[in-house]
């Protein structure tokens, strides 16, 4: 059987998150929903399938001194440092740098950092299934998440004919892949069934993958060579930044996916929640009989429907937050910063990182 290695993508900036999620800790190293950070849960739950040594991290070079405390396991040499963020793509390049030094042709799963998964036992019959798959084939595998809402903040999949079912999991050929719909659309998706929300997780061989670089973005698989040659050499810092600075910040969705036609994807049997933006506290921790959702020492009056963060256990704690006959807020305070806003405007927390840059530079960020 072919080497099954595991590349978790935990190089975002989580800024949705803000001001709890910083540059050095953005949203995959906090412990947002638990008392584990989101990158341990990420590589606990691919573990019983792919062994610490045949697992990798791919993150910041800011990041990975974090990446390496929040996971003494992982070798350090499996932390994957990108130079600058160029999206999932250029991460991807420079993932299939790394297998090729691993010989033979790998199979790798791509993971997620930043998201729940529930139900970890249906998420590794899931995988099994994919390595499966795409062992047997030369196919690249995706995951889709059955919608439970006509939610127009991800990409979907259209899924055409059942291709094989095995252990409860189903896969399917891709007939296409849908950019962010409108509302009338995503209803439209939801009522049809044979729409699944796009995970961005991942498993194909490497020998696939770098075929469907050069067919589809040949860009793309010149990179990667390029990076596979500048590993383990005495510049190879300068050399990898110098590689990425030119490639542009693009998925490997838009790169590839959507253009291959060997594509299949995994109809997930676990649960999910790509955990957003603030509004998604609410469905993961209980809400008072007014529907707030309060994590940390706060006051309300007259208050509902409000998510509230305190940051605590710090060297400065932050302060008492109290807040009097207001609804539908998210207030979220740090030793050095307090977010107030509405929670249909959560989304737009990239705004305000980006204007407290052009402010104050690097201070809040």
């Amino acid at each position: 059987m072919a080497t099954r290695i595991a590349v978790i993508m935990a190089g975002g900036a989580g800024e949705r998150f803000w001001p709890l999620s910083r540059r050095y800790r953005p949203k995959q190293l906090l412990c947002l929903l638990g008392g584990r950070t989101m990158l341990e849960e990420s590589a606990e739950r691919i573990a019983p399938l792919v062994s610490w040594e045949h697992l990798f991290v791919a993150t910041g070079t800011d990041q990975a001194p974090y990446v390496a405390q929040v996971l003494p396991q992982l070798p350090t040499d499996h932390i994957l440092r990108e130079p600058m963020g160029r999206d999932t793509a250029a991460c991807m390049a420079l993932a299939l740098a790394w297998a090729g030094r691993l010989g033979g042709d790998a199979t790798m799963a791509v993971m997620t950092a930043d998201h729940c998964i529930g139900r970890n036992d249906r998420f590794q019959a899931d995988c099994l299934a994919a390595f499966e798959q795409a062992e047997a084939d030369d196919v690249l595998v995706t995951f889709g998440i059955q919608p439970t809402r006509p939610e127009t903040g991800y990409g979907y999949i259209e899924l055409g004919e059942c291709v094989t079912e095995q252990n409860g999991t189903s896969i399917y050929e891709v007939r296409r892949f849908c950019e962010k719909p409108d509302a009338a659309t995503a209803q439209k998706f939801l009522d049809a069934g044979r729409f699944v929300w796009n995970s961005g997780m991942f498993v194909w061989r490497c020998s696939v993958l770098r075929e469907a670089l050069r067919v589809h973005a040949p860009w793309l698989g010149r990179a990667s060579e390029e990076m596979a040659a500048a590993l383990g050499q005495g510049d190879e810092v300068q050399r990898l930044r110098a590689i990425f600075e030119r490639l542009p910040k693009t998925s490997i969705d838009y790169a590839v996916m959507e253009h291959a036609r060997n594509v299949r994807c995994v109809r997930a049997t676990f649960e999910w929640d790509d955990v957003g933006t603030w509004t998604a506290l609410a469905r993961h921790h209980p809400a008072d009989t007014d529907g707030n959702t309060v994590l940390g020492e706060a006051v309300l009056l007259e208050t509902t429907r409000s998510i509230i963060y305190n940051q605590t256990g710090d060297s400065r704690p932050a302060p008492l937050i109290a807040a009097l006959g207001v609804s539908d807020l998210v207030i979220v305070a740090t030793d050095d910063a307090i977010l107030v806003c509405h929670r249909d405007q959560a989304h737009r927390i990239k705004e305000i990182v980006e204007r407290a840059k052009a402010l104050r530079g690097g201070k809040y960020c």
